[in-house]
């Protein structure tokens, strides 16, 4: 029996009941704090991954490489990564028709240790193509005195050279044989055929119908293709060992007569497409070289010895071919600003091709630029299933 006035003590299950409550409310906070900041560094690195594959779409555009995103058949892709100093990058780059490409980049965040890292987001940008305009308006476009023999042909019907296959956008534009400034002074001796006539006469053709090609002139193009290391001029008046140079799987750009590979669009030269200068005051092609791009002559030029150009020839002075002749596909445009006589002799060809003259210019980092379209070029993949 207890005694009158005894207590049992209660101070001690009160004070370890605060204690349990207040370790409870402590642990509910830390962890409410930390889940706090995984919220909110996830947020942070999900924003960053997002401006890293941002970078890397830029980096694709600003950096386009021709010679190699060229080598992209229609509807197919190819694959490109880098670095940034907050992670990395992966595109695949998909070619939808040789103007319009569809960048899709993955970004991931690596810094922040091991914690932290990982965070990753996926992004699309639909982008064009913006390039220069140079556009022959026929197959030869020239003036002054021209004559052909029967053995030479002008074809101003378009046509895809053989081997390029899938490379071609498919675009068809059919162009006259010859544009010339006085019919009367063309001797049409061999095969010229073209849509919607084999020849037309344009007496609008000037000076700067060879010197001016929508927002870049004559001169821009000479100083780019010089700095391209593609400055000819020293090579002489007869140049005849133009051909690839590649180095393992590399397409050797530095070398002067490296212009390319047109017979094999896939080879390491394949989409190499170079703006090339000789300065002239006359230089021959031949000995069955060939090339591709753009071929800039401030002066004279003969083909001869079966030599093959696949692109743009623009000659500030007279264009003729001699011995067993030479073959252009795509466009060739001869001011003759001497109004010397030009004659086309040996089996010469000159083919219209829109293919050859889009590749030249597309695949040239120099007069191409891909940019995303004026609306709705950007889409958020991360939730996308492939």
């Amino acid at each position: 029996m207890l005694k009158s006035g005894s207590r049992r003590g209660y101070a001690m299950p009160a004070a370890v009941g605060a204690l349990v409550i207040v370790g409870v409310l402590v642990t509910g906070g830390f962890y409410m704090a930390r889940q706090e900041l995984r919220i909110g560094v996830a947020s942070k690195h999900a924003a960053m991954a997002v401006n890293v594959a941002q970078m890397g779409a830029n980096a694709v555009m600003a950096n386009w490489t021709g010679y190699m995103l060229g080598k992209i058949p229609i509807l197919d892709s190819a694959s490109l990564s880098g670095t940034v100093p907050s992670g990395n990058w992966d595109a695949t780059v998909t070619n939808l028709n040789n103007h319009v490409y569809f960048i899709d980049v993955t970004g991931q965040v690596t810094e922040g240790g091991a914690l932290w890292a990982g965070a990753t987001r996926r992004i699309g940008i639909l982008s064009k193509m913006l390039y220069a305009e140079i556009d022959p308006p026929a197959a030869l476009t020239t003036r002054g005195e021209t004559k052909l023999t029967n053995n030479t042909s002008v074809q101003g019907e378009d046509a895809d050279p053989g081997p390029w296959g899938g490379f071609c956008s498919g675009t068809t534009e059919h162009k006259p044989g010859i544009v010339t400034d006085d019919l009367s002074l063309l001797d049409a001796g061999g095969v010229v055929t073209g849509d919607p006539a084999a020849t037309v006469e344009d007496p609008t053709i000037v000076d700067e119908t060879f010197t001016t090609f929508g927002n870049m002139t004559w001169d821009d193009l000479v100083t780019l293709a010089k700095a391209e290391g593609k400055d000819v001029t020293g090579q002489g008046a007869n140049i005849s060992v133009v051909e690839p140079v590649v180095s393992g799987a590399t397409c050797v750009t530095a070398a002067q007569l490296n212009w390319g590979d047109p017979l094999n669009p896939t080879a390491p030269c394949g989409a190499y497409f170079p703006l090339i200068y000789h300065g002239g005051p006359s230089v021959t092609m031949q000995s069955g070289g060939f090339g591709q791009g753009i071929l800039l002559v401030d002066g004279d030029l003969t083909l001869r010895g079966g030599f093959e150009f696949y692109g743009v020839v623009i000659v500030q002075g007279a264009f003729g071919t001699a011995g067993s002749g030479g073959r252009v596909f795509g466009g060739v445009m001869a001011s003759n600003a001497a109004l010397d006589s030009q004659d086309f002799v040996g089996g010469s060809a000159v083919n219209n091709s829109t293919c050859s003259v889009e590749r030249a210019i597309l695949n040239n980092a120099s007069l191409s630029r891909a940019r995303p379209i004026d609306t709705r070029s950007w889409i958020d993949l991360s939730f996308v299933v492939n």
